[in-house]
C-alpha cells in the first residue's frame, strides 16, 4: 500500500480529465505530479499532490518555465475528502496563469 492509496481514486479521475500523463514516481519514491503545457511556445506548468498525513492533503501549482520569465507557485491544503475541490482549484490557477496578458498586449515594451 503506498503513501497515496487514500487519495489514489480521486486523484486519478482528476487526471484522466485533466492532464495527459500523471507521474507516480520521483527518484524511486512515491509521488504525484502532472506537467501542464501553456499555451505559449514552451511555457509549462506543474501541479503535485503531497502524500496525505492525518487526513489532510496538500496541492501546489507552480511555473517550470514561462515565455517571460514569470515565476509562479501557490499551495492549497485542506482535508483528504476535499482533494477534489482542491485540484480543481489548482487546475483553474494554472489555466488563470497561460491566459496572463503577453508583454505586447499589456502595454510593455520587449
Amino acid at each position: 500500500m503506498t503513501a497515496y492509496a487514500e487519495v489514489d481514486p480521486v486523484i486519478d479521475v482528476w487526471a484522466q480529465a485533466t492532464v495527459k500523463k500523471l507521474f507516480t514516481e520521483w527518484a524511486d519514491q512515491p509521488a504525484r505530479f502532472a506537467y501542464i503545457p501553456g499555451l505559449r511556445a514552451f511555457e509549462c506548468f506543474q501541479i503535485s499532490i503531497d502524500p496525505p498525513f492525518a487526513g489532510r492533503v496538500a496541492v501546489s501549482a507552480r511555473s517550470v518555465d514561462t515565455d517571460d520569465e514569470s515565476e509562479f507557485d501557490e499551495r492549497w491544503e485542506g482535508a483528504t475528502e476535499a482533494l477534489p475541490v482542491l485540484l480543481e482549484e489548482a487546475a483553474a490557477t494554472v489555466q488563470k496563469w497561460m491566459n496572463r496578458p503577453t508583454a505586447r498586449s499589456s502595454g510593455r515594451q520587449t
